[in-house]
Formats: structure tokens, C-alpha cells, sequence
């Protein structure tokens, strides 16, 4: 717009947009530092701007994540819905999910602007399967599997090996007592759990 038409609409605050959104707002430079993060994502990932601000996103990331993470960021891999663990300054940890795209000025690559989520199908606290109990990440996988993914779409969204996706499905297809996905996914749906 331009003109008396502009004039008429209150000018845009950027920031203001950023800090009244539903999701945590994540800014990283080229580097993978955080730049900005609004009030929602500190809430979220449990952290003060002055925690956070400067640290690379690898830091907060649970270890077996942070060095797949990285490579995909360092790879110019384009930000797709992901899960991933997040440790919080108190310890604890938080399963989110994470979507953006790099920011780019005149055709180069700047930056990345993420959202995340608190991963809602996760427990806050480990549920238990025959008196057994499952990590957030197994109820994150369970839900997944309940989803259809497949092993290497599971893989892909949690920063794990499809490998390791398989060993930790076949472990909490043990603990139900089952022995095919689809059974899985029932008996969780069954028993609320997804």
C-alpha cells in the first residue's frame, strides 16, 4: 500500500506480531546462535532471554539429537516438522515440535525463523505399560506410530537412527504385548494413550 491508504492502517510492529503469537518464535543466525526468542519460547523452553540469546541451539538439545540437528542445519536442510527433546535450564526436559525456514535477503541465506510447540501427545510426566514406564520420547514414538509414519519418517522427525526407532518400537511393542504395529496402535488407543 502506499499513499492515503497506508496512512489509514496503524504501522506493522514486527515484534509485537512475534511476541503476541501462539508459538515459540525461535531467530538464528548462519551460525545456529539464537538471536531472538519471544516470551512463549522462553516460557516453553524454560530458559531468560540472557540464557539463551548467543547459546548455539545445540546446547539445549538432548545429546543424542544435537549432532544429527546439526548436521541437517549445516546442510541447508529446509526446517521441516521435527521432534525433539529440549532440556530446560531446571534440568527437565521438553518434547516440542519444530517447523521454520531459513531467511534469506536478496537471494542468500541469513538466517532461520522456527516455530515450536510443546508436543501435546507427550506426557508431562511417563506413563506405564504393565507397570513398565515410557520416556516422552516413547510415548512420541508410540504416538507416531499410531500416526502411520514409518520407521525412517519416525527417524526423521525425532533426530534418531532408524535403527534405533526400530529397537525402541520393538521395546514398546514388548511392553503391550503385541507383536505388529497396527496392534500397537490399537491397544495404545484402547487404553488412551494416543
Amino acid at each position: 500500500m502506499s499513499g492515503p491508504e497506508q496512512a489509514e492502517h496503524p504501522k506493522i510492529k514486527y515484534r509485537d506480531l512475534l511476541e503476541g503469537a501462539g508459538a515459540a518464535i525461535l531467530a538464528l543466525d548462519l551460525e545456529g546462535r539464537f538471536i531472538y526468542v519471544n516470551a512463549r519460547g522462553l516460557a516453553l523452553l524454560g530458559r531468560e532471554a540472557d540464557d539463551l540469546i548467543g547459546k548455539h541451539f545445540v546446547e539445549i538439545l538432548a545429546p543424542e539429537q544435537a549432532q544429527v540437528a546439526q548436521g541437517l542445519f549445516q546442510g541447508g536442510s529446509e526446517i521441516r516438522p521435527l521432534v525433539m527433546d529440549v532440556r530446560r535450564s531446571d534440568g527437565s526436559t521438553v518434547t516440542v515440535e519444530v517447523s521454520g525456514s531459513w531467511v534469506r535477503q536478496r537471494g542468500r541465506r541469513v538466517g532461520a525463523l522456527a516455530m515450536a510447540w510443546e508436543l501435546s501427545s507427550a506426557p508431562r510426566v511417563a506413563e506405564t505399560v504393565q507397570g513398565r514406564p515410557l520416556s516422552k520420547l516413547d510415548m512420541t514414538i508410540l504416538q507416531l506410530v499410531s500416526n502411520g509414519l514409518s520407521n525412517r519418517e519416525i527417524a526423521e522427525r525425532v533426530y534418531l537412527s532408524s535403527h534405533t526407532i526400530k529397537d525402541r518400537i520393538e521395546k514398546i511393542m514388548r511392553y503391550f504385548g503385541v507383536n505388529r504395529r497396527a496392534e500397537l496402535a490399537a491397544k495404545a488407543a484402547r487404553q488412551g494413550l494416543v
